[in-house]
């Protein structure tokens, strides 16, 4: 070849690049078929809608072969909104043992039983406490114990059918004495107080191996030296003391007489046991209250005080007894 011919493009393949042939395989005919189709979509559509009714039908019909599989594919995930609908019925659960039904009640009756005695130990350490505070440090112990049923007791099922002291129970039905389940073996002796945290309940007169026999603050043999606790204008302050107080064998009350009239009690005051050394009692145990003001039958300069008991016989169930300390001084 001469130096002045123009080489051809077979003998420059190896220097000129060629340009690809596009094929229907390629990824820019794909794009250019997709852009084919959704541009055509919407003319379908518009010729759909404008098309007559005959037309419509004949496309229907051309077209069921290629739909029909996907009908049938699909058919099984339509709802049959004319079919009841019916929730799925849980299956039934294996029967539990007897044995094992057996064992649960007994642990629940377990659990509850303990639940109830820690809230009984706790509401009596809260006791314990609120007494020792107003105890204030006094030589003593305090021993937890319960008050027995009068058929526990061995008194009659039913107080009001009770023949007299010996039961317990006055005439007219009102509890004056009860027994108690400590005794002896947890070193009780006869005069020492009975009390809640509330008050004073009564004093220990009879003392067994296992129990002991107390007289309530109502009891008529009950006499107690007590103090009044006045409250005026918004102040407590010390009134009377060393009155004698007698049960008045009700079951509720006690009654003061041969009070001053120039004490200037109302009602509502506070009656407590006496600081005075001739008490038998610890002091300031809280009685009741003032419930009456009554003049002297006899005697006008003087007053008879009713006095509400602080603790009612039938409201003592779970009592302590002030008990001398063995350490202390006799």
């Amino acid at each position: 070849m001469g130096s002045g011919s123009v080489p051809s493009l077979a003998t420059c393949g190896d220097t000129v690049a060629r340009k690809p042939r596009r094929t229907r395989h390629s990824p820019g005919a794909r794009r250019a078929l997709g852009r084919v189709v959704l541009a055509a979509l919407p003319l379908v559509a518009a010729a759909m809608v404008l098309a007559p009714q005959s037309m419509s039908d004949r496309a229907r019909v051309w077209a069921a072969p290629v739909f029909r599989p996907l009908q049938s594919v699909t058919a099984e995930w339509a709802l049959d909104l004319n079919q009841p609908f019916e929730p799925s019925r849980p299956t039934a659960a294996a029967p539990v043992p007897d044995d094992l039904v057996r064992r649960l009640r007994v642990l629940e009756n377990a659990l509850a039983e303990a639940t109830a005695r820690l809230a009984d130990y706790d509401r009596r350490v809260r006791d314990l406490a609120h007494i020792r505070d107003a105890l204030d440090g006094l030589p003593c112990r305090l021993v937890p114990a319960r008050v027995m049923a009068p058929e526990v007791a061995g008194g009659r099922t039913s107080a009001m059918l009770s023949k007299g002291f010996s039961d317990g129970v006055r005439p007219g039905g009102a509890v004056v004495r009860a027994r108690l389940d400590r005794g002896a073996r947890e070193a009780i002796e006869t005069g020492e107080p009975v009390l809640t945290a509330a008050g004073l309940v009564g004093v220990v007169d009879q003392v067994g191996p296992l129990t002991s026999g107390f007289r309530l603050l109502s009891h008529p043999d009950t006499r107690l030296l007590v103090q009044l606790v006045l409250r005026r204008d918004g102040r407590w302050q010390p009134g009377p003391d060393g009155l004698s107080a007698e049960g008045a064998g009700d079951g509720r009350t006690m009654v003061i007489e041969h009070v001053p009239r120039a004490a200037d009690v109302a009602v509502g005051d506070f009656v407590v046991t006496s600081p005075s050394p001739e008490s038998a009692l610890p002091p300031f145990l809280i009685v009741g209250r003032v419930a009456r003001s009554d003049p002297h039958p006899t005697n006008l300069l003087f007053l008879t005080l009713v006095v509400e008991l602080q603790v009612p016989s039938d409201a003592a169930r779970e009592v302590y007894v002030l008990s001398r300390d063995a350490g202390a001084e006799r």
